[in-house]
C-alpha cells in the first residue's frame, strides 16, 4: 500500500463534506455544532482541532500504530460518547477511505 499524503487526506475531509452538501441541501453549521474550532485547511488547522474540546488527532497516537484510538477515526466509525458518528446523519466517509487516514496517522501525519 503506498503512503497517504495530505493532500489526500484533504481530499477525503472535502469530499466527505461535498457528499454531505449533496445530500441534505444546505451548507453544515460545522463551527457552530462542534463547540470549539474544527477545520482543515491546512494540515496544521486539522492538527489542531478541538471539537467538544477533544483534540482530533492527539500527538501520542501518531506514527505508533494507535491511529484507530484517535478520536477522528473514532468519530468516523461510529457514536462516541453521547456523540453521533460523523459525518452527523451521513453520508458517511467509506471504511476504504477511514483505512487511509489510519495509514496517514500511523505513518507519522506525513505532507
Amino acid at each position: 500500500m503506498s503512503k497517504v499524503n495530505w493532500a489526500r487526506v484533504k481530499e477525503i475531509l472535502d469530499n466527505s463534506l461535498i457528499r454531505w452538501q449533496t445530500e441534505h441541501g444546505r451548507e453544515p453549521k460545522m463551527r457552530a455544532v462542534h463547540e470549539g474550532h474544527i477545520g482543515w485547511n491546512s494540515k496544521e488547522e486539522l492538527m489542531e482541532s478541538r471539537p467538544y474540546d477533544k483534540q482530533l488527532i492527539e500527538p501520542d497516537k501518531i506514527g505508533n500504530g494507535r491511529a484507530e484510538e484517535t478520536n477522528l477515526v473514532r468519530i468516523l466509525k461510529k457514536n462516541i460518547g453521547g456523540f453521533r458518528r460523523m459525518p452527523s446523519r451521513g453520508p458517511y466517509i467509506p471504511d476504504d477511505e477511514i483505512n487511509e487516514l489510519v495509514q496517514w496517522i500511523n505513518d507519522g501525519v506525513p505532507d
